[in-house]
């Protein structure tokens, strides 16, 4: 099988470099990096689209060629609805050049980008030919994908482009990325990247979500733990059970009873596979999509007796994390594994590995105690002081120091007296997050620890690149919040410091912070300050 994948990748870059994409990658790229005045203009953008279109309609050739263009999901992307609609079209309504474009990995490309991108062209348009246009493009491709899937999955060909549809079908992915506002903003020169638009799914109306069930009955036929460890359809089948539960619970149960039963006739299977790179994903679907006896016969079976070696693991630990974040602020059974996570919450943290995973579980636990007030937030925190060493009274008034430094108290006295933690060592962004999300919660033992930070504290915190952010989530969530007192102690900490932390790169973006949340009074105090000195500010440029 892996022979024959090389030789189809061989294949597919030697007809590549047969095709030339030149005036495409011309075209597009002049789009793309906006350095060409004609192109810079909606009717000049409009004529170079009707041109394009008319040239791809024509000859397959030339679609070819502008289907491997690198730049084409750029393309895509600035096209209106309805030349997106136009482009769909060509690519959806001849099922012989639809199969002949979903076999070639570069060409099938184009049809990923436009599933992606779908979503967000039908919000943007109220014209109902136009979505009739794409509803009918995604039915057509919908029946090609469903009357080719055993071959689609055997051979891989299009494989890509089936999870692209998938993902904007009938009810959002519960995993699906968060929207960073990539979709909102634009792109410049080369940061564009169709993986970063947040991907929105087509009107439910359509009722695509058929396709599902449609798709779901090929997992009947199949033995779903060889399926969960394979690379290439793996991560379909995870999305496929993810999409029924939310659309089709009860249909899902079957499936899901059906891998229950083939994992108890393989004791062992369950614990190699949640350690495996796709098969920790598999079973996060599967978790994440069980019905409540199947999800407490894993939790007290499997994850309970091997809470801290899954916790640990670089793959095992997706799926316990995922049902924290997914399940646990709804489900009382789910209350045993948070008990179990803090009781042995000591056992995971690892204050010496930058590898994210080992420590953001902290952070899961502190946002989903927000949600779920059966949980024990308190013992929760009193395990963090515990762990650190805060066990005082006393010194718990330096849970900020210690935690934004990451370190446990006696070790940080071992290099510097804890009034100079912050400047002797260096300040952890996964600490920062762990600090605001309980700044969040109103945490008292860290609210106190904040207002016992001095000027000089503060004003190094705003000046450092990791302490910088941390102000600034702080400064935003109190206007949030409407803690104007602690606007204004930051502010009363911070005067007589505007000129020297507005000098400093991460500073700069602090004094932004402050002028966007501050009251009139409180920004005359920074104008006043750095009129002062605007002499000194000017010569610094």
């Amino acid at each position: 099988m892996g022979r024959k994948k090389e030789l189809k990748i061989e294949e597919n870059d030697q007809n590549a470099s047969k095709v030339d994409t030149r005036y495409y990658d011309e075209l597009f790229k002049k789009i793309k990096d906006q350095e060409s005045e004609e192109f810079n203009d909606s009717e000049s953008l409009e004529a170079l689209y009707s041109t394009i279109l008319e040239q791809i309609e024509e000859d397959n050739s030339e679609l070819k060629k502008c289907l491997y263009s690198y730049h084409v999901d750029y393309f895509l992307y600035k096209s209106s609805v309805e030349n997106f609609s136009k482009f769909f079209t060509i690519l959806t309504s001849n099922k012989e050049l639809l199969e002949q474009l979903l076999s070639d990995t570069r060409t099938s490309r184009a049809y990923e980008a436009c599933l992606m991108l779908i979503g967000n062209k039908t919000k943007s348009s109220s014209d109902n030919n136009l979505l009739e246009s794409l509803k009918n493009s995604m039915i057509d491709l919908g029946d090609y994908f469903e009357s080719n899937l055993e071959n689609i999955l055997e051979t891989h060909n299009g494989i890509f482009s089936l999870r692209a549809f998938l993902r904007v079908i009938g009810s959002q992915d519960i995993l699906e990325t968060i929207p960073n506002e990539t979709n909102n903003k634009k792109f410049k020169n080369k940061e564009f990247n169709i993986k970063n638009v947040c991907v929105k799914v087509v009107p439910l109306d359509w009722n695509l979500g058929v396709y599902l069930k449609k798709f779901s009955k090929f997992l009947k036929e199949i033995n779903l733990l060889e399926i969960g460890l394979d690379a290439e359809l793996s991560p379909f089948v995870s999305l496929l059970l993810r999409k029924m539960y939310a659309n089709y619970p009860d249909k899902c149960c079957s499936i899901i009873e059906k891998i229950h039963k083939q994992f108890v006739k393989k004791p062992n299977s369950f614990n190699s596979m949640i350690q495996d790179a796709k098969g920790s994903r598999f079973i996060e679907s599967f978790l994440l999509a069980s019905q409540f006896e199947i999800l407490c016969y894993y939790l007290n079976e499997n994850i309970l007796p091997n809470i801290v070696s899954y916790t640990k693991h670089i793959y095992a630990n997706y799926p316990i994390q995922t049902l924290v974040k997914h399940r646990m602020q709804d489900e009382q059974a789910l209350v045993v594994l948070f008990d179990s996570l803090v009781e042995n919450l000591t056992s995971i943290i690892d204050l010496n590995t930058d590898l994210i995973y080992k420590n953001y579980l902290i952070v899961e636990l502190i946002e989903v105690c927000a949600k779920n007030k059966n949980l024990n937030f308190k013992n929760l925190i009193q395990t963090i002081l515990d762990y650190f060493g805060l066990n005082t009274e006393e010194n718990k008034i330096h849970f900020l120091r210690v935690l934004l430094v990451y370190q446990k108290l006696d070790d940080i006295q071992k290099e510097s007296p804890i009034d100079q933690a912050l400047y002797v060592l260096d300040l952890k962004p996964i600490a920062s997050t762990i600090a605001t999300k309980l700044i969040e919660l109103d945490e008292k033992t860290i609210n106190k620890s904040f207002n016992s930070l001095n000027s000089n504290e503060l004003e190094y915190l705003a000046t450092n690149s990791v302490g910088s952010h941390f102000v600034q989530k702080v400064l935003n969530l109190c206007q949030s919040k409407d803690r104007n007192f602690w606007i204004q102690s930051i502010f009363d900490k911070l005067k007589g410091r505007f000129v020297n932390i507005s000098k400093n790169k991460s500073g700069s973006f602090v004094m932004e912070t402050l002028w966007s949340v501050g009251t009139l009074k409180q920004r005359l105090m920074i104008v006043d300050e750095l009129k002062m000195c605007e002499q000194q500010l000017k010569n610094d440029q």
